[in-house]
């Protein structure tokens, strides 16, 4: 059994496998998983895609996924089927699906919109290294042991 490797294509893991798949399959994979507990069948098998009853199923939310996934952002939506407003709904051919993703989209796309604006900071690294302070009073008993390492010193 070969596992699929990360790529740029299969960034996403199968819940099912552990595999990397490709943002179609994950959000499949999330849909069949919502009709399976909808429909009261438990939770699917290894490679469910293969078995009977769940290979159109899933193919057919593949197919969906490809077609939405032309339109929209994956991370659009990865984050709108996995949000709550996606609770009651089973299938992407639903009418509802579409108008929740356009949603994430708007938010998606305001949040890379942000992010271009922003100006990268640089960071300095710091001259003046301050060493550890000393503390007063009894020494500890593992401030005794680092000094025992670092000089030899004896113990009081």
């Amino acid at each position: 059994m070969i596992k699929r490797k990360r790529t740029d294509k299969s960034k996403y893991k199968h819940q099912s496998t552990g595999d990397y798949c490709t943002c179609a399959a994950y959000v499949a994979e999330i849909m069949c998983m919502k009709n399976a507990e909808y429909q009261n069948k438990g939770s699917l098998p290894y490679k469910f895609w293969n078995v009977k009853p769940w290979g159109w199923t899933f193919k057919r939310q593949l197919l969906l996924a490809n077609k939405l996934l032309k339109i929209y952002d994956e991370t659009a939506v990865v984050k709108a089927i996995n949000s709550d407003e996606f609770k009651r709904i089973f299938s992407l051919s639903n009418a509802r699906a579409e108008n929740i993703i356009k949603k994430y989209q708007a938010i998606v796309d305001t949040q890379n919109a942000n992010l271009e604006k922003v100006e990268p900071i640089t960071i300095k690294p710091q001259e003046d290294i301050i060493e550890r302070k000393t503390t007063y009073g009894k020494k500890s008993l593992l401030s005794k042991l680092r000094s025992i390492e670092s000089n030899g010193e004896k113990i009081e």
